[in-house]
Order: C-alpha cells, then sequence, then structure tokens
C-alpha cells in the first residue's frame, strides 16, 4: 500500500512511514489483528504438541497392534495357500526336470508298474492336464484307478482277517467301489483310449486288473462278463463269498 502523506510504499507491518515517518494509524488494525493471530497460533500449536504428547504412547501400541496384524494375517494366507504354493513350485520343478522325469516315466510304464507310474506322478505333483505331459494325461486318471483297485482286492485277499484295516463289509464295499470306477472309466472313455497316444499301455492295464480280478476273486473272462452283468447287490453278494472274513 501508499502513504496518504508522500505517497511512498509501505507494508502492512509498518508502524511508520519508512519514508516521511508519518505514523500509520491506517495499519494498526492489521497489526493487532496479526498480534492476535500469532497468539492463538502459538497457543494452538502449543495444545496439539501436549495432545500428542499425551497419545504417543496410545498411537505406537496402535501402530504396532496393526503390524502384529498384518504379520498374523501373512501367517495365515501363507499357512492357507502353502499347500497351492508347493504344488505351484512341483509343477515348475516337473517342467524344468522334463527329461529325467519322463525317462523314469518311461522306466515305470515299460516295466508295466501303472501303480508307480501314478504314485511317481502324484509324488512329484505333475500336470498331465497340460504341456509338456499333456499327452499322458488320460493314463494318469485311469492309473489312479487302477493301482485304487490293485490296493483294495490286495488288502482285502491277503492281509486276511487279523491284519485288516477296516471291517469286513466295508472291505466289500471298498473292492466293489474300486472295480466299479476302473472298469466304468475305461468302458466311458473306449473311443479315447483307442485315439490315446498311451493306448498301448491302457490295454496292457486292463489286462493286469483283468488278471487280478482272476487270480484273486476267481473271475476269468466268463466270470467278469457275468459279475458286470449282475446288479450291484448281486456283486457285492459275490464279494462277499470269495473275500475272506472272519
Amino acid at each position: 500500500m501508499k502513504c496518504i502523506s508522500c505517497g511512498g510504499e509501505v507494508s502492512l507491518t509498518d508502524k511508520v512511514c519508512p519514508h516521511c515517518g508519518r505514523p500509520l494509524t491506517e495499519t494498526a488494525g492489521y497489526r493487532r489483528d496479526l498480534s492476535h493471530y500469532g497468539k492463538d497460533s502459538a497457543k494452538t500449536k502449543k495444545k496439539a504438541r501436549e495432545i500428542l504428547s499425551e497419545n504417543v504412547p496410545i498411537v505406537i501400541s496402535a501402530f504396532l497392534m496393526l503390524l502384529l496384524l498384518a504379520a498374523v494375517c501373512g501367517v495365515l494366507y501363507v499357512k492357507e495357500n502353502a499347500y497351492r504354493f508347493r504344488d505351484d513350485a512341483a509343477r515348475r520343478e516337473s517342467v524344468k526336470k522334463y527329461e529325467t522325469y519322463r525317462a523314469e516315466i518311461s522306466r515305470f510304464l515299460e516295466a508295466g508298474d501303472y501303480t508307480g507310474f501314478a504314485a511317481f506322478m502324484d509324488v512329484h505333483n505333475i500336470a498331465e492336464w497340460e504341456e509338456p505331459y499333456a499327452d499322458l494325461n488320460l493314463l494318469v486318471d485311469l492309473a489312479g484307478d487302477y493301482s485304487r483297485l490293485a490296493s483294495a482286492v490286495e488288502e482285502a485277499t491277503m492281509f486276511g482277517p487279523e491284519a485288516r484295516r477296516y471291517d469286513p463289509e466295508s472291505d466289500i464295499s471298498s473292492v466293489h467301489s474300486a472295480i466299479w470306477n476302473f472298469y466304468f472309466e475305461l468302458d466311458s472313455q473306449r473311443e479315447k483310449i483307442e485315439e490315446d497316444p498311451c493306448r498301448e499301455y491302457i490295454h496292457d492295464m486292463k489286462e493286469k486288473a483283468d488278471l487280478i480280478l482272476e487270480i484273486y476273486l476267481g473271475l476269468d473272462e466268463a466270470g467278469r462278463e457275468e459279475y458286470f452283468a449282475a446288479s450291484d447287490i448281486r456283486q457285492e453278494a459275490y464279494l462277499e463269498e470269495v473275500l475272506p472274513h472272519e
């Protein structure tokens, strides 16, 4: 602003004109308000510091609680998804070691060890539904059913009543279910099997399953045809007759 006496430039905080020395009454109100606001500001800052000082322990505790909560959530997330992390890591490893794993798989298949093959695929968590193992997809599914069939029949017929893990009725149900699953899958996938690159192994697997039923359950070719043509009740009744029980 300008001094009304000499026209010189003056500041709102000046008490007198720096050019002519005239007292600047027109800036008195501004200076008074500025002083008032300055005092209020100082009081406000002091109060804020006091409040902050009083609440520092609370703020720190809250911050630590948030950190603890975040850590707990992180641990729970990792724990809940640990199996998925392990599975993903195993699948990546199976791709990296494709040549090595494929050679091991070939040894199982050439030996006709389909139970070992299924176990190897499972242990290494190999994703048979995607490349580079996609050609094994159907074979893996059937090998899993075959392994369950072989295991169920073996447990029910070879361990004897004293060593069995289940009661006789459960053994009958387990064997019946395992047989049905394997042969039903074979029948339902018949067309795909004939087009599958692993069809020779699948045919060999069926021959081995047929042999298991013949040796342990007395079901030769004619017996198998009669067995599969019968109802579930008659099938279980037959198994109850041939499986050892007390």
